[in-house]
């Protein structure tokens, strides 16, 4: 991306944002990380929406703001760019029981079959 915002800044306001136990508008001052997030659905931003979503995780955010993740950027990589990062998918499934979990929250959206079979045979429980 064009702008200067580091990824622990964006991680730490979508966490904030989503942390809140209320309807979320445009007005507020945290949503301009939901809009990048929506920025990197492209597949040229997509290796950054990848490390975006591991440090969130790393963050250990708690269940509201993982339900998000799983539901909303990690779903859609996989959906528009599983082919990309199926391998690496699996393989940090394997070794991380956090990122598997993640994995349990992402529905088959509109990702290819072959695609979903594999996150199906390496995540853990569907939520």
């Amino acid at each position: 991306m064009e702008d200067s915002i580091d990824i622990e800044s964006w991680a730490n306001s979508y966490i904030e944002l989503y942390s809140i136990e209320q309807e979320i508008d445009t007005d507020h001052p945290h949503w301009w990380a939901i809009e990048r997030t929506f920025h990197c659905l492209r597949r040229e931003h997509a290796e950054e929406l990848w490390g975006f979503v591991l440090f969130v995780l790393s963050k250990s955010p708690n269940e509201r703001v993982l339900s998000c993740l799983a539901a909303g950027p990690l779903e859609e990589l996989i959906a528009y760019d599983g082919k990309y990062f199926i391998d690496r998918i699996e393989l940090l499934a394997r070794q991380d029981p956090a990122f598997r979990d993640l994995l349990g929250g992402v529905w088959k959206n509109q990702t290819p079959a072959d695609i979903w079979s594999r996150v199906e045979l390496c995540r853990g429980a569907a939520w």
